[in-house]
């Protein structure tokens, strides 16, 4: 039985909601919204399991850490440290979607 590759759309989708919910954590911290630790959940919520076909789980297991620990700094008042676990989570996820691009 040969197990058949997840389609390369669907992988995309799934990390562009990942990138998206970063987006908005980080716009959340910058401007100090009262929302910004749902926000946080939000973005854990969407790397908790597996990636379709498990393809991208690799990448998964980098950025799942560093947003923990952005939450835990930013609500122990260290912004600085937090924000900057965010933007290489943010950064490490746009770079894999560039390079992992069909085309």
């Amino acid at each position: 039985m040969s197990v058949e590759k997840p389609d390369g759309r669907l992988r995309a989708a799934h990390l562009l909601r990942i990138h998206s919910y970063l987006d908005i954590a980080v716009i959340s911290m910058w401007t100090n919204s009262p929302r910004v630790d749902i926000m946080l959940g939000m973005v854990e919520a969407s790397l908790r399991g597996h990636s379709p076909g498990s393809a991208d789980d690799a990448l998964l297991e980098t950025v799942r850490p560093l947003v923990r620990e952005a939450r835990a700094y930013l609500a122990d008042g260290d912004f600085l440290p937090a924000m900057s676990r965010m933007r290489v989570a943010h950064d490490t996820l746009a770079l894999y979607l560039i390079q992992h691009t069909d085309g």
